[in-house]
Protein backbone atom coordinates (compact mmCIF):
# COMPACT_ATOMS: atom_id res chain seq x y z
CA UNK A 1 0.00 0.00 0.00
CA UNK A 2 2.88 2.34 0.84
CA UNK A 3 4.41 1.67 -2.59
CA UNK A 4 1.18 2.64 -4.35
CA UNK A 5 0.94 5.87 -2.34
CA UNK A 6 4.62 6.64 -2.98
CA UNK A 7 4.21 5.98 -6.71
CA UNK A 8 1.06 8.13 -6.87
CA UNK A 9 2.83 10.94 -5.06
CA UNK A 10 5.76 10.71 -7.48
CA UNK A 11 3.44 10.88 -10.50
CA UNK A 12 1.57 13.84 -9.01
CA UNK A 13 4.82 15.65 -8.28
CA UNK A 14 6.04 15.08 -11.85
CA UNK A 15 2.76 16.43 -13.23
CA UNK A 16 2.93 19.57 -11.10
CA UNK A 17 6.62 20.04 -11.86
CA UNK A 18 5.96 20.14 -15.61
CA UNK A 19 2.90 22.42 -15.35
CA UNK A 20 4.86 25.73 -15.42
CA UNK A 21 6.63 24.61 -18.60
CA UNK A 22 3.32 23.77 -20.26
CA UNK A 23 1.69 26.98 -19.03
CA UNK A 24 4.56 29.04 -20.45
CA UNK A 25 3.86 27.75 -23.98
CA UNK A 26 0.22 28.88 -24.11
CA UNK A 27 -0.64 31.97 -26.13
CA UNK A 28 -1.66 34.99 -24.11
CA UNK A 29 -3.21 38.31 -24.97
CA UNK A 30 -4.21 39.84 -21.64
CA UNK A 31 -2.55 40.15 -18.27
CA UNK A 32 -3.87 40.51 -14.74
CA UNK A 33 -2.16 42.07 -11.76
CA UNK A 34 -2.31 39.88 -8.70
CA UNK A 35 -1.52 41.36 -5.29
CA UNK A 36 -0.74 39.14 -2.31
CA UNK A 37 -3.34 39.47 0.46
CA UNK A 38 -0.96 38.32 3.17
CA UNK A 39 0.70 40.99 5.35
CA UNK A 40 3.98 40.31 3.55
CA UNK A 41 5.22 43.34 1.64
CA UNK A 42 5.75 42.22 -1.91
CA UNK A 43 5.67 43.85 -5.29
CA UNK A 44 2.63 43.13 -7.49
CA UNK A 45 3.14 40.15 -9.77
CA UNK A 46 1.79 40.07 -13.31
CA UNK A 47 0.18 36.75 -14.22
CA UNK A 48 -0.67 35.96 -17.81
CA UNK A 49 -4.30 34.99 -18.43
CA UNK A 50 -4.65 32.03 -20.79
CA UNK A 51 -6.79 32.56 -23.86
CA UNK A 52 -8.25 30.09 -26.29
CA UNK A 53 -7.01 30.15 -29.87
CA UNK A 54 -9.35 31.55 -32.51
CA UNK A 55 -11.51 29.04 -34.35
CA UNK A 56 -10.76 28.66 -38.05
CA UNK A 57 -13.19 30.31 -40.45
CA UNK A 58 -15.13 27.91 -42.65
CA UNK A 59 -15.47 29.44 -46.09
CA UNK A 60 -18.80 29.14 -47.80
CA UNK A 61 -20.29 30.61 -50.94
CA UNK A 62 -22.70 32.65 -48.84
CA UNK A 63 -19.86 34.09 -46.73
CA UNK A 64 -17.70 35.09 -49.70
CA UNK A 65 -20.64 36.54 -51.70
CA UNK A 66 -20.65 39.86 -49.82
CA UNK A 67 -23.35 41.58 -51.88
CA UNK A 68 -25.54 38.42 -52.06
CA UNK A 69 -26.03 38.58 -55.82
CA UNK A 70 -25.49 34.84 -56.27
CA UNK A 71 -22.08 35.15 -57.90
CA UNK A 72 -18.56 35.89 -56.68
CA UNK A 73 -16.48 38.63 -58.22
CA UNK A 74 -12.71 38.84 -58.20
CA UNK A 75 -12.81 41.55 -55.51
CA UNK A 76 -15.03 39.44 -53.24
CA UNK A 77 -12.71 36.45 -53.59
CA UNK A 78 -9.60 38.57 -53.02
CA UNK A 79 -10.78 39.35 -49.47
CA UNK A 80 -10.26 35.68 -48.56
CA UNK A 81 -7.42 34.90 -50.99
CA UNK A 82 -5.30 38.09 -50.98
CA UNK A 83 -2.61 36.64 -53.28
CA UNK A 84 -5.17 35.86 -56.00
CA UNK A 85 -4.07 37.02 -59.44
CA UNK A 86 -6.24 37.89 -62.42
CA UNK A 87 -4.91 34.84 -64.27
CA UNK A 88 -5.85 32.51 -61.39
CA UNK A 89 -9.35 33.99 -61.26
CA UNK A 90 -9.73 33.65 -65.05
CA UNK A 91 -8.60 30.01 -64.82
CA UNK A 92 -11.18 29.33 -62.06
CA UNK A 93 -13.92 31.04 -64.12
CA UNK A 94 -14.66 28.05 -66.37
CA UNK A 95 -17.65 29.61 -68.19
CA UNK A 96 -15.80 32.93 -68.69
CA UNK A 97 -18.68 34.96 -67.20
CA UNK A 98 -16.39 37.15 -65.12
CA UNK A 99 -17.82 35.67 -61.91
CA UNK A 100 -17.61 32.36 -60.05
CA UNK A 101 -20.64 30.20 -59.39
CA UNK A 102 -20.81 27.56 -56.63
CA UNK A 103 -19.22 24.78 -58.69
CA UNK A 104 -16.39 27.01 -59.90
CA UNK A 105 -15.73 28.24 -56.35
CA UNK A 106 -15.63 24.65 -55.04
CA UNK A 107 -13.11 23.68 -57.73
CA UNK A 108 -11.00 26.76 -56.98
CA UNK A 109 -10.92 26.14 -53.22
CA UNK A 110 -10.05 22.48 -53.79
CA UNK A 111 -7.16 23.51 -56.03
CA UNK A 112 -5.80 25.77 -53.26
CA UNK A 113 -5.49 22.94 -50.72
CA UNK A 114 -2.17 21.10 -50.51
CA UNK A 115 -2.16 17.60 -52.01
CA UNK A 116 -2.51 14.69 -49.61
CA UNK A 117 0.44 12.35 -49.21
CA UNK A 118 -0.10 8.82 -50.50
CA UNK A 119 -0.51 6.13 -47.85
CA UNK A 120 2.76 4.43 -48.83
CA UNK A 121 4.81 7.40 -47.61
CA UNK A 122 2.90 7.63 -44.36
CA UNK A 123 3.79 4.12 -43.15
CA UNK A 124 7.10 3.27 -41.51
CA UNK A 125 9.73 1.58 -43.62
CA UNK A 126 10.99 -1.69 -42.18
Amino acid sequence: MKRIIAASALVAFAAFATFPAVAATTTTTTTKTVVAKAPVKAAPVKVAAATTPAKPVVLSFKLIDANHDGKISSDELKKYFPKLTKDEFAKADADKSGFLNKAELAAFVKSQQPPKAPMATMTKAK
